[in-house]
Order: C-alpha cells, then sequence, then structure tokens
C-alpha cells in the first residue's frame, strides 16, 4: 500500500472550525461529596486535533490536551472539527498502528466499555461535509492506555484511569490544559508559516533567458502541519518554468482546474495520478493539470523519498494567471496563482 493510495482518503470538507477550544465546558461539573472528597466526572472532553480558527492553512496534530486521567467507569468523548483529518485508535495491543493504515480509516466504534485489548477506532474523520460526531468511549478498569492518530505519526495521547480514590481531572483542569498546549502549538505553527510564505522561491536561469523557480508545499513542525505554498514569483514570464516541491510530512498536489471542475472524490485514479502525463507538463487556461500525489518528505531531510520523486515541473508557456490549490487540503486554504506578463 503506497502512501499515494493510503492518503486518498483524505476528502475536501465543506467545514470551517470556529472554535477556540472544542473540550466542552470550562465550568467545573464535578460535584463535591459528603467529606469534601471531589466526586470524579462522568465525562471529560479532549479534541482531536484543531485547524487554528483565525488562519486554517495551521494545522495542530496533537490531542488536546494530551494526558488525561479519569476514574474506572467513566468515559471520555473526542471531537474532531477539521478541516485537516483525524483519528483516535486505540489498538488491541497498545501499540502504535502502521502509519496511513487503509484498514484503519474506517471506524471501529466500542461495543461496551473499553477493555484495553481490542482495537477501537474512531476511523478518519471528517471525510465529507458536516461536522463528524463525538467519539466516545467508557474505561471500566484503571490502567494507562495510549491512543493515536492513524495518519500523522506523532499525534499520540494518554488516557490513565484510576480507582475510586484517585485523583482526577475536572474538565476545567482539562480544558485549561488544552487552551495552554493550543495556544503553545499555534504559535508554534505561524512562526513556521512566516517563514514558509517569507520564502522567496529559489531560481535556476537558463542560457535562453527563461527561468525554472522552485515553490516548497507545505512545512511540518513537531506539533503542526502547515498547508501552504511558498509564493509564487512576481517576475514569471512566458517560457519560465515552475517546479513544486513537496518539503514537508504530509502528501499534496499541485492541481490546475482550468476550465473543468477538479475531482470531487478523493479516491479516484484523478487525484493521485498526474495529468494529463508526467512532469513536465505545459500549462493551458482550458485543461486539468495535475501533479497527482507527491509524497512527503519522510527522512532524513531531502533523502527519502528524493526530489525527484517529491517534485513536479509546470511549463508556463503562454501569459496569463492560472489558480492552483492542493486538492487534499484545499479547505484548510492551500491555494495559489501564477501570474505572467
Amino acid at each position: 500500500m503506497t502512501m499515494k493510495r493510503l492518503m486518498s482518503w483524505i476528502a475536501p470538507v465543506l467545514i470551517a472550525t470556529t472554535m477556540l477550544v472544542a473540550c466542552g465546558d470550562d465550568k467545573d461539573d464535578t460535584a463535591t461529596p459528603t467529606g469534601g472528597a471531589q466526586a470524579a466526572p462522568d465525562q471529560v472532553n479532549v479534541l482531536a486535533g484543531i485547524n487554528d480558527p483565525t488562519d486554517l492553512n495551521v494545522a495542530v496534530t496533537e490531542f488536546l490536551p494530551e494526558a488525561v486521567t479519569i476514574a474506572a467507569g467513566k468515559s471520555v468523548e473526542w471531537k474532531i472539527s477539521g478541516p485537516e483529518p483525524h483519528s483516535v485508535t486505540f489498538t488491541a495491543d497498545g501499540k502504535p498502528p502502521a502509519v496511513a493504515d487503509e484498514k484503519l480509516f474506517p471506524p471501529t466504534p466500542p461495543t461496551g466499555p473499553y477493555n484495553g485489548k481490542t482495537l477501537v477506532n474512531s476511523g478518519l474523520v471528517p471525510l465529507g461535509p458536516g461536522a463528524p460526531a463525538p467519539f466516545k468511549i467508557t474505561f471500566p478498569t484503571a490502567g494507562k492506555y495510549t491512543y493515536y492518530c492513524v495518519i500523522h505519526p506523532n499525534m499520540t495521547g494518554t488516557v490513565t484511569v484510576v480507582d475510586a480514590n484517585g485523583k482526577v481531572d475536572t474538565q476545567a483542569e482539562v480544558t485549561a490544559r488544552a487552551t495552554q498546549e493550543q495556544s503553545q502549538w499555534i504559535a508554534e505553527g505561524k512562526a513556521a508559516k512566516k517563514k514558509l510564505v517569507e520564502t522567496p522561491p529559489a531560481v535556476d536561469k537558463a542560457a535562453d533567458g527563461t527561468s525554472t523557480y522552485k515553490l516548497l508545499m507545505g512545512a511540518t513542525t513537531p506539533h503542526t502541519d502547515i498547508l501552504a505554498f511558498t509564493p509564487p514569483p512576481a517576475a514569471l514570464k512566458a517560457g519560465d518554468k515552475v517546479t513544486f516541491l513537496n518539503t514537508s510530512e504530509a502528501p499534496h498536489t499541485a492541481s490546475f482546474a482550468g476550465k473543468t471542475t477538479l475531482p470531487q472524490d478523493p479516491t479516484s485514479p484523478a487525484v493521485a495520478a498526474p495529468a494529463p502525463g508526467p512532469s513536465p507538463q505545459t500549462l493551458n487556461a482550458d485543461a486539468f493539470f495535475n501533479s497527482g500525489l507527491l509524497p512527503p518528505n519522510a527522512g532524513p531531510p531531502g533523502s527519502i523519498p528524493p526530489e525527484a520523486a517529491r517534485s513536479f515541473t509546470f511549463v508556463v508557456r503562454t501569459a496569463g494567471t492560472y489558480t492552483f490549490v492542493c486538492i487534499l487540503h484545499v479547505t484548510s486554504g492551500m491555494a495559489g496563482v501564477l501570474k505572467t506578463a
């Protein structure tokens, strides 16, 4: 199973997140029973990733908060707001799943309280229009349970379950940690985006007077994916070339609709395959042009896969305006425009 085929599950979605922290109410809804011991909340709410509400280009690839502690018999509910999809995946052996394992993209919902010995999985969501339903699990037995996002290998979380007399998190504490972590990771992502969009395209000049510009596709930090391109050159001339290079840890496309409609089904071969053929391709204002899915820079940086596998070149033969997007991240605003004199 290739990364290209696996990641073709990621669908454009029609929702935009407006949540600052979707981790439930900020109020502490726990009770204090006789004797002064704090009662455990029946449920705490956790956010599975988020796009920066003020800039959808910045996707936080973390559970917010990363760790919670609850009492045995209580529940955790995860909200996956998108548009960047995630999963909440508890494996049968507690070990990380293979990255982008297609078998885990469909859901395997709980059939009752979780015993820690079976696969329980939200599936990859959102994968279509509309907000996905929250995902809830009840934990009857004390222990520490680790879970994962199937497409973001650094995205892990833990649920620690304690006996009745153990200290547990209130919703207010969970929300406070989520707020702090979200603020920290969004700041990290904003700094990475600033660096990306302020990076001028590298240029190679040919003997015939034409130039080849290199545009970078996205960026990745330890806690975020940046879903943006470096800015196109301002001095692009007819006859120049533009090479798109994926230097991030997420797959991307460089896709020009022309007068056509971009593929809406992410499982369509038209998304994954170069069109109308392999690189380089000469753009026109009418046809559909597509790099196909360019794989992530899996590392060490710049080595796996090689640049040739992560890049695609278009020749801009005729003056005009050419809008391009990443089909996988169009609802996160990953787009740009080539303009030639």
